[in-house]
């Protein structure tokens, strides 16, 4: 958001309770625009234990770890299994974030069970019965 008012902003802020500016790419396409000076500042700044934005972005997403694309490939341990349920109306997110997710856990050699489920949104969406259940239940198979 350009005026760091946005969740995200916040998340990636400095630990003050004000929001920064932490997307590069969006840095770069505000060049020359009343902007680019807001964001430069926020990109060179650093936290309380040394570390960039860009650090901190890359720890946040599980991409990083997971697409040969980016340094932190092959860099931790990933679980075997994974579940992941998605509302189709997304209005948090992109829809890809979660089919991305799935893609890459599974290029990297994963179990994914995903599904995205019609007229829910961002919530715990399940297309029957409830999330609680439903996910002890897929522990339960997956250990035996």
């Amino acid at each position: 958001m350009l005026d760091r008012s946005q969740g995200e902003n916040i998340l990636f802020g400095y630990g003050d309770g004000s929001g920064a500016h932490f997307d590069a790419v969006m840095a770069e396409l505000l060049a020359g625009t009343d902007y680019e000076e807001a964001f430069a500042e926020d990109l060179a700044r650093v936290d309380t234990l040394g570390n960039s934005v860009e650090y901190r972005v890359n720890l946040y997403s599980p991409l990083y770890f997971l697409s040969s694309y980016y340094e932190g490939y092959g860099t931790s341990q990933v679980a075997s299994y994974w579940r992941i349920r998605t509302g189709i109306n997304q209005s948090d997110t992109a829809l890809s974030t979660e089919v991305n997710l799935a893609l890459a856990l599974e290029a990297y050699g994963a179990d994914v069970d995903f599904e995205t489920v019609w007229g829910q949104a961002h919530v715990e969406a399940e297309r029957t019965g409830d999330s609680t259940t439903n996910f002890i239940a897929w522990v339960v198979e997956c250990c035996q």
